[in-house]
């Protein structure tokens, strides 16, 4: 239960997208009781890469995350991890750290790093050198931080 996968969404399986949709409608949506769009043109777009660990089935998934260029970020090639989620009986086994430092290694440390953190998990995300990035802002009913890794 923590073989990391990835894959751009052209070179995933149906089983696999919904693996996934299922998931972040689980953590974002119903858990967190926050009804938005998840699914998103991000998903599609061909420099982006969805990370997951499947659980029992191929059908499920316990954990997840995607990087994508970061449109923000003025054009200077930064990447974003965003939609990072762990299914409840999941969490505390530490396959959410290995997961994000899968992505992490997928990037190398010559790329500029943004993301957006729900504020109680910037300690996280801190112990892959991202540090807090302007004001606090509500996304949505839940207050988030922005945070950066630095290029090296």
């Amino acid at each position: 239960m923590s073989v990391i996968k990835r894959g751009k969404f052209a070179e995933l399986d149906g089983a696999t997208v919904f693996a996934l949709a299922r998931l972040r409608q689980s953590v974002f949506v119903v858990e967190q009781a926050c009804a938005y769009p998840d699914l998103d043109d991000y998903d599609l777009d061909a420099e982006t890469v969805h990370f997951w660990v499947e659980g029992e089935t191929p059908t499920e998934a316990v954990a997840c995350l995607r990087v994508l260029r970061d449109r923000a970020a003025d054009g200077n090639g930064a990447w974003k991890i965003g939609r990072v989620c762990t299914a409840l009986q999941a969490r505390g086994t530490g396959l959410s750290a290995k997961l994000f430092g899968a992505a992490m290694d997928f990037l190398g440390p010559e790329a500029e790093v943004t993301l957006g953190a729900q504020t109680y998990a910037a300690g996280f995300y801190r112990r892959f050198g991202f540090t807090e990035e302007g004001e606090e802002y509500d996304e949505d009913g839940i207050m988030h931080i922005g945070m950066r890794r630095p290029a090296t």
